[in-house]
């Protein structure tokens, strides 16, 4: 399991958008997206390696940070 901090969110992005775009690389376990203060959410991977490879892929899409 791993998790994986995105930073730099629009306010409007929702769980569902972050869903979209990750689940691509693997089993998603959570998806969780801060209301107040908005701008960031944490996702969860069941797979270490997998959350590797989104951040690989996905760190600076869109202006986002990507951190595990």
């Amino acid at each position: 399991m791993a998790r994986v901090y995105v930073g730099n969110l629009d306010p409007r992005v929702t769980e569902r958008d972050l869903e979209d775009e990750f689940k691509i690389f693997g089993i998603l376990r959570s998806v969780w997206v801060a209301r107040r203060p908005p701008g960031y959410a944490f996702i969860e991977f069941d797979d270490r390696r997998d959350a590797i490879d989104a951040i690989r892929e996905l760190d600076g899409k869109n202006g986002w940070r990507l951190i595990t």
